[in-house]
């Protein structure tokens, strides 16, 4: 026998997991406000669970890696950062660190090639140690065991390791730890570069840029006869 239809409720019937009213509770505010505390019950539910899950996958992850230790290393634990110019290093202690990382990855990888060839005065160019380093810790984020790829290892191969290994063949084709020394009162070839020229006329360039949105002031005559001067030393430099 059907009993007695709900007219609180479409059809007669109440929705799935909604409490169903005790007899004779049939007004339709209270119906609607039982169903609404059920649905925020559950809710609360599904949050509680999905925080629980979140809170282990970040505990998970914070368990591989250690205070201080790289984001990203090789297949060993003391591997470089992704990020950290030589050029800028200001510390002796971490320059040291750098330094050692790099001479152990070069022997290990960088030499293994046929064409990477080094001078006995590598270690005297910063400019070298840059190119090095940067390709060494490309290395490592090509070769990482979470975040690396196939893609990122046939780029490192393809063209960044072939890129430095030619700009540093190119500098150091031609020299060798003697021509660091001073001989005979001749200076030594690789000395300290000289400032951007004209670089203290910024202030006034970017006054212009800021006012006009063109390239300049005019130079003046003096402005002129500065850089013709920066442009011959830089002439005699490179001969």
């Amino acid at each position: 026998m059907i009993g007695p239809v709900d007219p609180s409720t479409p059809n007669g019937h109440h929705p799935a997991g909604d409490p169903v009213p005790a007899p004779g509770a049939t007004d339709p505010a209270v119906v609607a406000l039982s169903s609404a505390v059920q649905r925020a019950l559950r809710r609360i539910d599904a949050v509680d669970k999905n925080v629980v899950q979140l809170a282990a996958e970040v505990a998970g992850l914070g368990g591989r890696l250690t205070p201080g230790e790289p984001a990203v290393s090789e297949e060993h634990e003391d591997g470089p950062p992704v990020v950290r110019s030589w050029l800028l290093a200001a510390e002796d202690e971490r320059a040291a660190a750098d330094l050692a990382d790099l001479v152990e990855w070069m022997g290990r990888v960088y030499v293994r090639y046929t064409r990477a060839q080094l001078s006995s005065c590598w270690l005297w160019h910063p400019e070298v140690i840059e190119e090095l380093w940067w390709l060494r810790c490309a290395h490592a984020d090509a070769f990482h065991p979470e975040s690396g790829s196939w893609m990122r290892v046939g780029d490192w191969h393809d063209r960044q390791r072939t890129g430095v290994e030619r700009r540093v063949n190119a500098l150091l084709g031609r020299c060798s730890l003697s021509r660091h020394v001073d001989s005979n009162g001749r200076p030594a070839e690789v000395t300290e570069p000289a400032p951007p020229p004209l670089a203290g006329h910024f202030a006034a360039v970017a006054a212009h840029w800021a006012a006009t949105r063109t390239a300049g002031p005019t130079p003046a005559p003096g402005l002129i006869a500065e850089a013709e001067g920066a442009e011959f030393a830089q002439h005699r430099g490179h001969r």
